[in-house]
């Protein structure tokens, strides 16, 4: 619900109560009450919650285009998702606001890449290709006695008993020193051995082993088991969610805005896009910690923001768009994945039959490699090698391969963030610091959620705080 600021500030508490408190003669030199950088999930949601208690912002986002890492391909065919996919059961913020703007959630939302990911695949490892069936008495399968039956993909939860069982999803922020170690090290002392740990690391959702925190995985798994159950989709493309919201607002919304500059002063946060400068009396800033680093910042900051700000790890994650001449994967009787442990191939997904589509997905090092490579050289060699992997695809991939990397991106950086080892603690700080003008919000701020919802989640929180400081 849409509430006046007399109606916020009649609902009581300490925010309603201080956020009366300045005159509003003192916001006579600001062209907004406040000013939000990203038109994302998180700006579009502090936003929402600051016009509802009444106050003017401004929404500057970099790109042409409403949604930060909400990203559907409109231009290619079936529309896929080059970012956010997952609509978790315990995604209780966003389904309430998909609820509000009427964008629909759909349930069990097909087998794309994250959407509803299979539990199977067809494995290309070592050099061999391998059926779920066959895996354990494969020559492809390294593994040691006691993992051999344990499917690639299935090796991270067979070691979950590696990392700390937290009582609940933001029971990370004040977990023990001693947790925050790298995954490798955590691995290894549950007794992985070399492979199971390469074949985990091959398509790993963060860069390495060693620079990822026992703890970030412990938190992914903590939000799962705190809201179980299968994942949903955003209906007509993950994008239309952001979207929806924006129309929903009566705010100043600008794209193409690059922001150079952020100076806090005595009483009000300046901001510099090219030769324009825009004042408010507070800011939020939501876009991710590896693009804001980049922009000139002069203000007193938190330790733990200003720590975090060069330092926060992001997943690198590059895709390519593969279309086919005909749904070949129903050719040979096995499952739609190709699960590998080649880089540059990484996890091939079915996206749909109609038009016969794939993603590719890869992480780390062969994002990496993808993004070196020239797009020509790239295609070929992928389908090249998924030809080799799967005979049954041989002259139906199509040339018109589209490729995407969220390290490209300069409004990204990369895909989404993790706990780095050794991070924790500062991160968790990060999480909890509250500035006087200059606030922060994202994914990468969360406290109890992630991915959308945590999106979601920062930037109600740091909406909240504005409103008891205006």
């Amino acid at each position: 619900m849409r509430t006046t600021r007399r109606g916020f500030l009649a609902g009581g508490g300490s925010a309603a109560i201080l956020a009366g408190a300045a005159p509003r003669s003192a916001w006579a030199r600001t062209s907004h009450d406040v000013i939000v950088i990203g038109a994302g999930l998180a700006g579009l949601a502090a936003a929402r919650r600051l016009e509802a208690a009444g106050l003017r912002c401004l929404i500057l986002e970099r790109e042409g285009r409403i949604g930060g890492r909400l990203h559907t391909l409109r231009d290619l065919p079936g529309a896929p998702e080059a970012g956010g996919i997952q609509v978790g059961q315990g995604y209780r913020l966003l389904r309430a606001i998909a609820a509000e703007v009427k964008v629909p959630i759909v349930e069990g939302g097909g087998a794309g890449a994250g959407a509803a990911e299979s539990r199977t695949a067809l494995f290309h490892i070592n050099g061999q290709t391998v059926r779920a069936a066959d895996w354990a008495t494969s020559p492809a399968n390294r593994l040691a006695d006691g993992e051999r039956a344990v499917l690639p993909l299935a090796l991270a939860m067979h070691y979950a008993r590696a990392v700390p069982q937290l009582s609940a999803p933001q029971a990370w922020l004040d977990a023990p020193a001693a947790q925050d170690i790298s995954y490798a090290a955590a691995l290894r002392g549950a007794g992985a051995s070399d492979e199971a740990l390469r074949l985990i690391e091959a398509n790993l959702n963060g860069n390495t082993l060693a620079g990822m925190s026992a703890l970030s995985v412990a938190r992914t798994i903590a939000i799962y088991r705190a809201g179980p159950g299968p994942t949903a989709t955003i209906g007509g493309g993950s994008q239309a969610l952001p979207e929806a919201m924006a129309r929903a607002l009566v705010s100043t919304l600008r794209l193409n805005q690059q922001v150079d500059a952020i100076h806090e002063e005595a009483d009000a946060v300046t901001v510099h896009v090219g030769s324009t400068v825009h004042r408010a009396r507070h800011l939020i800033c939501t876009i991710p910690f590896a693009a804001l680093r980049s922009i000139d910042i002069r203000a007193p900051l938190a330790p733990g923001i200003a720590t975090m700000i060069p330092s926060l790890s992001y997943t690198r994650a590059s895709f390519a768009f593969i279309p086919a001449k005909r749904a070949f994967w129903k050719d040979d009787g096995g499952p739609e994945t190709l699960w590998t442990d080649d880089p540059l191939i990484g996890r091939l997904f079915v996206l749909g039959d109609d038009p016969p589509m794939l993603k590719l997905w890869t992480v780390g090092a062969g994002a990496d490699l993808l993004d070196r490579m020239d797009p020509r050289a790239a295609a070929a060699a992928i389908a090249a090698r998924i030809e080799a992997m799967r005979p049954a695809a041989k002259g139906q991939l199509d040339s018109g391969i589209r490729f995407f990397s969220w390290q490209k991106q300069a409004g990204a950086r990369g895909i989404y963030h993790h706990i780095g080892t050794g991070d924790a603690a500062t991160l968790a700080a990060a999480t909890r610091a509250m500035g006087a003008r200059l606030h922060f919000a994202g994914e990468h701020l969360a406290q109890a959620s992630s991915g959308m919802e945590g999106a979601l989640e920062s930037g109600m929180r740091a909406a909240d705080h504005v409103l008891t400081r205006a």
